[in-house]
């Protein structure tokens, strides 16, 4: 009975923490999980799926600490609003790109403005 519970804990944590292809991919390149599926998004559909419809209650499993942990880790920060920006807006490294170009023409353009109008405001003498 143990080991039921013990796989049913390690299938719904692995369930929580792999969200997308990426994570399968980072997860099992990082040596944390071995993927005999052959891609990633077969890993993270075959931990979303086993777990679907399990009873299971945290605070009586083995790895409630852990859940606890990652909870409190991703729920607070300024790390984590971080990561939901760059997940929004800079999903593709030309979104970044264009970004930075905008920031430098936004700049350049404040030189210029600045440039042509302090000689009206502090003529040469």
């Amino acid at each position: 009975m143990r080991c039921s519970t013990e796989m049913t804990s390690y299938v719904t944590f692995m369930g929580c923490i792999i969200n997308t292809e990426e994570d399968a991919t980072f997860l099992s390149e990082k040596g944390i999980i071995e993927n005999y599926f052959g891609t990633g998004e077969q890993v993270s559909l075959f931990f979303k799926n086993t777990g679907k419809n399990v009873a299971f209650s945290i605070s009586k499993s083995f790895l409630s600490n852990v859940f606890e942990g990652v909870n409190e880790h991703t729920s607070q920060g300024c790390h984590v609003q971080w990561a939901g920006f760059k997940y929004t807006y800079f999903k593709s490294p030309w979104a970044c790109l264009s970004s930075c170009a905008a920031l430098i023409l936004l700049a350049l353009t404040m030189f210029q403005a600045f440039f042509t109008a302090y000689p009206y405001f502090r003529p040469p003498k």
